[in-house]
C-alpha cells in the first residue's frame, strides 16, 4: 500500500519536569520557525512547505487542573506498549 503525504508519524512526549507536552509530527528532528499559536501553546513549522513539524503545549498540568478540577488525580504511565493501545499514539518520555 502506498503512503499518502498525509500519513505520518505522531510521537507524544511529556517533560514533566518541565510540564511540557509535545506532539512530533516528524520521523527525525527538521529546521522549523516557532510561533505561539495560542497562549502557551507553541507550534513549529516549515517555513517554505508550511507543514506542522511539533506542537508543544507549555504548563500541560495546570491546563488539565483547571479542565478537570484539582480533585483529578494522574499518576504517569510506565507502559508504554498498554497506552499505544489505548491512544493508538506511540508515547515517550524524556524523563
Amino acid at each position: 500500500m502506498e503512503k499518502s503525504e498525509t500519513e505520518f508519524p505522531i510521537r507524544v512526549v511529556y517533560n514533566s519536569e518541565e510540564d511540557i507536552l509535545t506532539f512530533n509530527f516528524t520521523r527525525a528532528p527538521e529546521a522549523g520557525i516557532a510561533e505561539e499559536a495560542a497562549d502557551e501553546v507553541w507550534v513549529r513549522f516549515n517555513p517554505d512547505t508550511r507543514r506542522v513539524l511539533t506542537l508543544d503545549v507549555l504548563n500541560f498540568s495546570k491546563r488539565v487542573r483547571e479542565v478537570f478540577g484539582s480533585n483529578l488525580l494522574y499518576t504517569e504511565r510506565t507502559d508504554p506498549q498498554r497506552l499505544e493501545s489505548i491512544t493508538g499514539l506511540p508515547i515517550a518520555s524524556e524523563n
